[in-house]
């Protein structure tokens, strides 16, 4: 009697859970979500309202919405949880424009946070409605998403475009106008007697200088006797004058560089020589044979 008392008991406790789950497992499997909060405005190219209207889920706009050339179709909603109306962002969302005439569908990019407050805009100068003519065309808000069933396609209205034959969205994306590079022509040279003339006025004070020593007169009789200083005044005198070829040089063909190069190797020749050519001549001053 006992044995058989147990056994009803656990079959009743079974009985019992089984029903249980089978009760959470329905109220998952029917876990939906709904659309609230739902506005609607248009707006046109100078930002004055055109209409505006207020949506219950899943009650469609009975008027049409009529757009024109630069009107700005705006709609904002919040997406909750049927059950606990929390806000849920869903994995898939856009409006989609379905024309009447030809069949032609024109998708809608939907912004959704993760409070679940969405909002999605047309806007007729966008690249977005290139494609679109005059004629009637359904809106529809499609929602999907993997943690909730029941995906929604919902009629939300008609669309009424009027756009004009001629007009034509502009172009964001395209070839641009061929950029003409101007520039600027060569350097003209001086005249060949002006540089001739700055030649002249640099020489000219070695005339005055050559024509100083004939005046005074020049003592070279002693260079004979003091053969061992020639070579380093020859020698500095002539690295004075390579230096000077060497700007021609870069005047007429050289480049920076190369001058710089060899005006580091001159430059240090002409220091050493220098120094001893003019060590030289004070020994003259001291020993008096000038």
């Amino acid at each position: 009697m006992r044995r058989s008392f147990v056994c009803i008991y656990a079959l009743t406790w079974q009985i019992l859970a089984l029903l249980m789950c089978s009760t959470i497992l329905a109220q998952d499997s029917e876990r939906g979500f709904i659309i609230a909060d739902i506005k609607l405005a248009v707006t046109n190219s100078e930002a004055q309202r055109k209409l505006t209207e207020s949506l219950t889920y899943p009650s469609s706009l009975d008027k049409l919405i009529e757009l024109s050339q630069g009107d700005n179709l705006k709609m904002i909603f919040t997406i909750q949880d049927k059950a606990t109306k929390s806000g849920i962002q869903p994995h898939q969302s856009l409006l989609v424009l379905s024309s009447h005439q030809t069949g032609s569908q024109i998708p809608i990019l939907v912004k959704v946070r993760e409070t679940g407050k969405a909002r999605a805009e047309l806007y007729l100068k966008s690249p977005t409605t290139r494609n679109l003519f005059s004629g009637n065309y359904s809106l529809n808000l499609i929602i999907g998403t993997f943690s909730h069933d029941n995906p929604i396609n919902y009629h939300i209205g008609t669309v009424k475009i009027d756009i004009p034959k001629t007009y034509s969205a502009p172009v964001k994306y395209g070839p641009k106008p061929e950029i003409h590079h101007i520039f600027n022509p060569d350097q003209k040279l001086p005249p060949t007697f002006l540089s001739y003339s700055f030649v002249v006025i640099v020489l000219t004070p070695w005339l005055f200088l050559i024509g100083a020593w004939i005046h005074l007169g020049v003592n070279v009789s002693f260079l004979t006797s003091e053969l061992e200083t020639l070579p380093a005044i020859i020698g500095f005198l002539g690295t004075l004058s390579a230096i000077e070829i060497l700007f021609y040089n870069y005047w007429t063909h050289l480049n920076i560089f190369q001058t710089l190069s060899w005006l580091s190797g001159l430059s240090a020749l002409a220091f050493f020589l220098g120094q001893k050519a003019l060590s030289d001549v004070q020994e003259w001053r001291l020993k008096g044979l000038r």
